[in-house]
């Protein structure tokens, strides 16, 4: 399943005060898009462009964050639709105006009548493909309804209908779509044209699942089932730019409609308007319609004609997500083990409890591991650190307690694998926002342990994990701390992200010609675990995996000499990742002694115990970024398929 947003290309120019300060690709349905894809969905642009700058810029600005844009067509000869926005600031407030006209030169770049190619992109998209459409132009209108998909309109002008009889729209829009966003412009328009008075009558007439009606500061009208709710606009931010408001508001109601399985009733109306309204928040602060997701394109003219005719693009760094949460890991880390979540842990009585299963995945199943150590160390109690699929097919009913590791506190695979067990025995360990992950589990407050605060609310983005890791487990690691009447558990994460931080900026410096041939794209990987390992050793081939780069053979030291080396001989190229503790017992002398003629990157703690797994678990961070910043990519955003997506958003049995 993809959402894709159908329509000719448009690459917006924008002004204050008379002066271009940057461009972006633009047009509602490929803004929607764009905020779509930043939402983790797989999405994708059927479109076209001229071959020429600006449509370079419009294409390069999805391509840039994500959307799949395989099916954008390039015209030779075609001129790239531009449209021009200018801020005007006096006396302390901005005003703006939009125009197809350049305000320097007085020429328009645009063409009127859509040049996409219909047949091409029916035969082209999937069944369950979601499509966006902004306008109901000819060539929309073919696709429209000549598609079985299920599809979204967001009509912000009506110019357009003006051609057509009161039936003829109808007949346009009747029943095609699953949701109709409006403004009050249009709004009016219908209404006037139908001789109507209510929305309601609108919904009757259009019969879409649902009409939204955004008002600005005022808020927003829903009509769904034939019943209209108003939803108000609680504390209002400033608005720096209110381009591009509507079009996030929408994209986050086609977003979660998705994630609900289609359904739509009042619960999800309030959800989804608390969560949309949150983003346009943010997208009102920004200059552009996609500044809240990218920043303008920065462009200089390349002769003496205007800048809109001719010009070429000032490159700029592009920034890894994967250093943005490194660079943020102690901060957010600190900040969690002095959140209220860890009062919560410290008073859960876990001395009477007798069989605990420790829960998550990727990440949070490192995480989990570290955790269910700690607890089975400090109270004895039987503890095993488990998948949800592995938790689903269990015989549960002689477990006490249940504590699941998810960032987000409401992963699916979570809360379905553990649905038969009854809430009270259930914790969560997650930045989740408090009142979502009660409506979403039913689990209640007392048992949630959220590390979110006012001032720890930065959320990681990308596919890997890295506060998700070690913010829960370093709550735990407090409680190791505090039992064994130690109070520097800060000083101890702060001196270990310090010590790996720097181990690895050394290593990486001293050893870059065997690391360029150790770090080869698309290689093989033994990891080699054992001891106080096991969690360092499952998050480094989680995200190695995850990123696409390596494949890894996860190995426990002992394990190994049952035949597993037999394998390991018929290897062309032998390169191994060592995870160890600061002793070292006899065993894993002779197999370190077997493994050396090879190429190894021997990790090892300055501890043992407890503190040697939550040491390397540190490490684990600090390796994966050096080999993002050594092979020169971000590994936070991986490559993947379409296909790939459809088992990344499956919500139902495991």
């Amino acid at each position: 399943m993809k959402i894709i947003s159908i329509g000719d290309l448009v690459t917006d120019f924008y002004y204050k005060n008379g002066k271009l300060i940057g461009i972006n690709g633009g047009m509602t349905a490929h803004n929607i898009i764009a905020n779509i894809s930043k939402m983790g969905f797989e999405s994708a642009t059927y479109g076209v462009c001229g071959n020429d700058a600006a449509g370079k810029i419009a294409i390069d600005s999805l391509k840039n964050i994500g959307v799949n844009i395989d099916n954008i067509k390039i015209i030779d000869g075609l001129e790239t639709r531009c449209f021009h926005v200018s801020y005007f600031e006096e006396n302390g407030k901005l005003d703006f105006t939009s125009k197809k006209r350049c305000p320097f030169c007085g020429e328009k770049h645009w063409y009127n009548d859509s040049n996409i190619n219909c047949d091409d992109i029916l035969k082209n998209i999937d069944e369950d493909d979601i499509l966006v459409f902004d306008n109901l132009n000819s060539r929309n209108q073919i696709i429209i309804d000549n598609s079985r998909n299920r599809k979204m309109l967001d009509l912000g002008q009506y110019f357009e209908l003006d051609d057509y009889s009161d039936n003829e729209i109808i007949d346009k829009i009747k029943g095609k779509f699953d949701f109709i966003n409006l403004n009050e412009r249009v709004e009016k328009y219908l209404m006037k044209r139908f001789s109507i008075n209510l929305l309601e009558d609108v919904y009757s007439i259009l019969k879409p699942k649902l009409v939204i009606v955004t008002r600005g500061r005022k808020g927003s009208d829903f009509v769904f089932n034939g019943y209209k709710v108003n939803k108000e606009l609680a504390n209002p931010s400033l608005e720096l730019d209110p381009t591009g408001a509507g079009d996030a508001f929408f994209s986050v109601f086609i977003g979660e409609y998705v994630k609900n399985n289609y359904v739509l009733d009042e619960k999800f109306i309030d959800f989804t308007f608390d969560k949309a309204t949150k983003l346009t928040k943010k997208v009102v602060k920004k200059f552009s319609a996609r500044g809240h997701i990218q920043n303008l394109y920065k462009i200089k003219k390349l002769d003496n004609s205007c800048t809109c005719r001719n010009f070429d693009i000032l490159l700029r760094k592009q920034i890894k997500r994967c250093n943005i949460n490194v660079n943020n890991l102690e901060t957010r880390i600190i900040n969690a083990i002095k959140s209220g979540a860890y009062e919560k842990l410290v008073n859960i009585n876990f001395k009477d409890l007798n069989n605990s299963i420790f829960i998550g995945t990727g990440g949070s199943y490192a995480s989990a591991k570290f955790s269910s150590k700690v607890i089975n160390y400090l109270y004895g109690l039987n503890t095993i650190a488990l998948f949800p699929r592995d938790l689903y097919y269990r015989n549960n009913s002689r477990v006490d307690s249940i504590f699941m590791f998810t960032y987000s506190g409401t992963t699916d695979d979570l809360l379905i694998s553990t649905k038969s067990i009854d809430n009270k025995i259930k914790y969560i360990i997650s930045k989740g926002e408090l009142q979502k992950i009660i409506a979403k589990t039913g689990i209640t407050k007392n048992n949630i342990i959220s590390y979110r605060t006012s001032t720890n609310r930065g959320k990681e983005r990308g596919f890997l994990s890295f506060e998700g890791v070690l913010a829960p487990a370093s709550l735990f690691l407090k409680l190791y701390f505090e039992k064994n009447l130690r109070d520097d558990v800060d000083y101890f994460i702060r001196d270990s992200i310090n010590y790996w931080k720097n181990y690895f900026d050394k290593y990486f410096k001293d050893n870059k010609k065997m690391l360029k041939d150790f770090l080869k794209m698309g290689g093989l990987l033994n990891i080699f675990i054992g001891d106080f390992t096991e969690a360092a050793g499952s998050d480094l081939e989680s995200k190695i995996v995850e990123s696409g780069i390596y494949n890894c053979l996860i190995h426990e030291k002992k394990n190994f000499s049952h035949g597993r080396f037999i394998n390991y001989e018929h290897l062309s190229q032998k390169k191994n990742i060592y995870l160890k503790q600061k002793s070292t017992s006899l065993y894993e002398e002779k197999l370190l002694d077997y493994l050396s003629k090879d190429k190894n990157l021997i990790i090892e703690s300055r501890y043992d115990g407890i503190l040697c797994e939550f040491d390397l678990l540190v490490a684990s961070q600090y390796l994966v970024y050096y080999i993002s910043n050594f092979l020169d990519i971000d590994i936070s955003k991986p490559k993947y398929s379409e296909d790939a997506m459809k088992i990344y958003f499956y919500k139902g049995e495991l």
